[in-house]
């Protein structure tokens, strides 16, 4: 498993250096403005890709090899062609009743929303095959490819007329290498997803796994949109300005700790599915060691970026850019939290408790909706206060996750042992 999480981190890493390295020439390529369009697009599109497959892709991660498993693949690519199709009339609907001053700035992100929907929920899907198949050297790859794609995406776009846009457009292009990679490697996949298939034998692969649909789907679709929560926050208690500021920091430090943390996860989740099908009893120990583990790897990196971000980051990236590195400060304790909680995050569903999940996805969106509408009508107008109040929140709602899963995985073990005790 080591090994394995050391093949997936490297790739991460290795993305996350080509992110980083490129950031202080596209901050001065580009200005907080569009690094604030950049993240409420980011914010958007990690909501709306919940709705192109409607979370069947998970499923991959399980299917049985044969025809199963290829009605899933033809389904879940069909889903979102079509999907992202309809969401061109939706686009066109939240132009036309957002108020003029929001349409202005955000008129041309809208409308590219579904082409980037349907870009990035096949990449999406396709991930989860290199996972299924413990390729984890074809998953590095990918994640490496796709940040590079950005990155010469990102340059080549800040010398053309769309500068305003340039990023949006990079995520699509780092999207689309890293989905062609796994294509490429994959043999005839391609050809096993354009295939036909009719519409009774989609009805039934979509009912066999219709747990993912009731239960996964609205739950990671209530975590995407309390992610999107503090973005627009930024923006509507403040302006494009101060969005773009956050903005840098979510580039810089909470994206990177989260595609790390989703490395780790994915390594987690292969191996951790494994001991639920063979040894439950070892569930809870398993969880709690690892929980431990992340807790003790990131404490030291959280430790030092608190300390020197607020110096470091107008340093690196400009003097314009000094209220990022105040943000910046505050930002690594919640990326600390959710380094640990992302990496365990699929415990729950593993252990087959997606009900417990989903009732933890909506009290914490409900809490997170809670604490920035309450700042909303007090009227902060400091953004570090705002920062604060979002790690407070950050932490006891993934503190509560912890627990849950601890608790799921000790539920489990209990079965296991009465239901052995019962056989002998």
């Amino acid at each position: 498993m080591f090994r394995s999480i050391l093949t997936v981190l490297s790739g991460s890493v290795i993305a996350q250096i080509i992110a980083v390295a490129v950031l202080p020439v596209l901050t001065r390529l580009y200005d907080a403005e569009a690094f604030g369009r950049y993240q409420i697009y980011i914010s958007m599109l990690n909501v709306a890709v919940m709705f192109v497959a409607f979370r069947y892709e998970v499923a991959i991660l399980g299917a049985r090899t044969g025809r199963v498993l290829d009605n899933l693949l033809k389904l879940t690519f069909r889903l979102c062609l079509v999907t992202s199709l309809i969401a061109f009339p939706v686009a066109a609907a939240a132009d036309f009743w957002m108020p003029s001053g929001l349409s202005s700035t955000l008129h041309g992100t809208i409308f590219f929303l579904p082409v980037a929907m349907v870009v990035a929920g096949i990449y999406q899907m396709l991930t989860y095959l290199p996972i299924r198949e413990r390729n984890y050297g074809l998953s590095a790859r990918s994640k490496i490819l796709q940040s590079l794609g950005f990155a010469i995406g990102a340059l080549g776009c800040a010398f053309l007329p769309l500068i305003g846009s340039g990023l949006v457009l990079a995520d699509a292009f780092g999207r689309l290498v890293g989905s062609i990679n796994i294509l490429f490697e994959s043999g005839k996949l391609w050809r096993r997803l354009v295939s036909p298939i009719s519409f009774l034998q989609m009805r039934f692969t979509a009912i066999r796994f219709q747990k993912f649909g009731l239960f996964t789907f609205p739950g990671t679709l209530l975590s995407a949109v309390s992610a999107a929560v503090p973005p627009f926050a930024f923006l509507a208690l403040f302006n494009l300005e101060i969005a773009g500021q956050y903005a840098l920091i979510e580039r810089f430090v909470l994206m990177p700790v989260g595609i790390v943390a989703v490395a780790v996860s994915q390594v987690f989740t292969g191996e951790f599915s494994t001991l639920y099908r063979t040894d439950k009893q070892g569930l809870n120990k398993a969880f709690r060691r690892s929980l431990l583990q992340l807790l003790a790897i990131a404490l030291l990196p959280t430790v030092l970026g608190t300390i020197l971000s607020p110096s470091v980051v107008p340093l690196v990236f400009g003097a314009d850019w000094a209220v990022a590195g105040k943000l910046c400060a505050i930002a690594f304790p919640i990326a600390y939290v959710r380094f640990v909680a992302t990496a365990l995050t699929m415990t729950m569903i593993i252990v087959d408790r997606q009900s417990l999940q989903f009732v933890w996805e909506a009290s914490r969106f409900i809490f997170t909706l809670c604490i920035f509408g309450w700042l909303g009508w007090v009227g902060v107008d400091n953004p570090m206060t705002v920062m604060v109040w979002y790690a407070l929140a950050t932490g006891i709602t993934y503190a509560l996750q912890l627990a849950l899963a601890d608790y799921a995985t000790r539920a489990a073990n209990l079965q296991a042992t009465e239901s052995k005790g019962i056989i002998s």
